[in-house]
C-alpha cells in the first residue's frame, strides 16, 4: 500500500484552534496518525459521491467522530470536521450537501 496524503480542511483548522476543542488536538493527531498507516481501512464508510468516500473515525472518550472525505483516486485525505456524538446527523448531512458540489469546486473551496 502506498503512503496516504493527509490533508487538514482549513475549515476544521481554524475550529480546532478555538479555545473549545484545544484539548483535543492530541487526540486528532492520534486518529491522523492511524488513518496514515491504515488508510481506507480505518475509516467506516458513511457516504460515497463519485470519486469521494465520507468516512469516520470514532473516540469514545470524548465522544467524538472525525470526519474524512477520502479521494479514492489519488488516495489523499481531507479531514473534514470533528464533532461530538450528538451533533454527528447535522455534520453528515452538512458535509454530505457539500460533496455534492464538488465537482464545481475543489474541496479547499468548499471548507473554508
Amino acid at each position: 500500500m502506498g503512503t496516504n496524503e493527509i490533508i487538514l480542511l482549513p475549515s476544521l483548522q481554524k475550529k480546532l484552534m478555538a479555545k473549545k476543542y484545544r484539548s483535543h488536538l492530541e487526540t486528532v493527531r492520534t486518529m491522523k496518525t492511524k488513518l496514515e498507516k491504515m488508510g481506507i481501512n480505518a475509516l467506516k464508510i458513511l457516504a460515497v459521491e463519485g470519486p469521494y468516500l465520507l468516512g469516520e473515525l470514532k473516540v469514545h472518550r470524548p465522544p467524538y467522530r472525525l470526519y474524512v472525505i477520502a479521494d479514492q483516486k489519488n488516495n489523499r485525505f481531507f479531514l473534514a470536521d470533528w464533532e461530538h456524538k450528538s451533533k454527528q446527523e447535522n455534520a453528515i448531512i452538512t458535509i454530505k450537501g457539500k460533496l455534492a458540489s464538488a465537482g464545481e469546486y475543489t474541496l479547499g473551496e468548499l471548507f473554508t
